[in-house]
């Protein structure tokens, strides 16, 4: 097989939470080579709740028509969500006409990839009614008026709807980028970069881990993570699906060696997307250092030498 030797079509960078994958992002979109249409605002759509992957595995192996319509209505509500916080999030005024766009293609992408509407009673609608809503039924049902009965739609097979979702997202983000690539910030999934990146058609995935005392340092201090036996446990995990990973559109690298090596990495990197390593960024890897070793001005350091005890191999040194 000849291997491509354009750039593709969408650049995913992927971490696992405070994994220091920001720089990597900040050194690509520095460039001015390639198409931010989201302005490093994340595309989360394929693992949120409801979004891409579950609707794909209400598609496929937890298929059920008296549960399809019930998956549709939840992606639909969770892709307004998304919508919305584009339109009146912090960059708003940037992201208020993509917005508009998003909501427009969705719409499209559920009417295709809908394959049937018969609308019947079924038992989780009855399962979720409020008593209020079940006391205007019976008011209704006392004084002869019918109950309307809702839209039951189908999804189509896992296949159609993978091929749907790519042809939207190439509608929705390739229109007006030109032959540049596409650069989109986590979307996917860093702990499962194969399956939750799939609905993108030509894409490369630079996934970033790093040092566990660093990251277990950020996370307790910006996510309230409580537990350190709980992350010591949570990143063995996160290594143990990583190792499984080979797919040569999925690059892995640790932050600390392209801040550190910025030169090197940087050059790897390009050569991985198939990018000019002559263009220059206005990334700047020596303001990345300051958060190398964060962990040694940690106060409580025996929870760092937990993490060094039983996390030895993933060390930075």
């Amino acid at each position: 097989m000849t291997k491509k030797l354009e750039p593709p079509k969408y650049i995913i960078i992927l971490g696992t939470t405070f994994s220091g994958s920001g720089a990597i992002f900040d050194y690509l979109v520095g460039r001015n080579d390639l198409d931010n249409p989201l302005k490093g605002e994340e595309y989360l759509l394929p693992i949120l709740p409801n979004g891409f992957m579950d609707l794909e595995a209400a598609a496929g192996k937890a298929f059920d028509p008296a549960t399809s319509e019930y998956h549709l209505m939840k992606f639909q509500e969770i892709s307004e969500k998304l919508s919305n916080f584009w339109s009146n999030g912090p960059k708003k005024k940037e992201l208020r006409k993509f917005a508009e766009i998003f909501h427009k293609n969705i719409n499209q992408l559920t009417n295709e990839i809908s394959s049937a509407n018969y609308p019947m009673r079924i038992l989780w609608r009855e399962l979720f009614k409020t008593p209020l809503e079940k006391n205007l039924n019976r008011i209704k049902n006392l004084i002869g008026l019918e109950e309307s009965i809702p839209p039951t739609r189908l999804l189509v097979s896992p296949k159609k709807l993978i091929e749907a979702v790519e042809k939207m997202h190439d509608n929705l983000f390739k229109t007006h980028s030109g032959k540049r690539p596409t650069i989109l910030n986590q979307a996917g999934s860093g702990w499962n970069p194969i399956d939750s990146t799939k609905y993108f058609n030509d894409h490369k995935t630079i996934l970033v881990t790093r040092d566990p005392r660093d990251q277990y340092l950020e996370i307790k201090q910006y996510k309230k993570g409580q537990s350190i036996m709980g992350f010591i446990d949570w990143y063995k995990e996160m290594q143990n699906r990583l190792k499984l990973i080979s797919d040569e559109n999925i690059f892995q690298v640790r932050f600390e060696d392209f801040v550190n090596n910025n030169s090197k990495y940087t050059k790897i990197i390009c050569d991985y997307l198939k990018l000019s390593d002559r263009v220059s960024s206005s990334y700047r890897a020596e303001l990345s250092k300051k958060n190398v070793h964060k962990f040694q001005k940690f106060k409580d350091q025996k929870e760092i030498r937990l993490i060094e005890d039983n996390l030895e191999e993933f060390i930075y040194d």
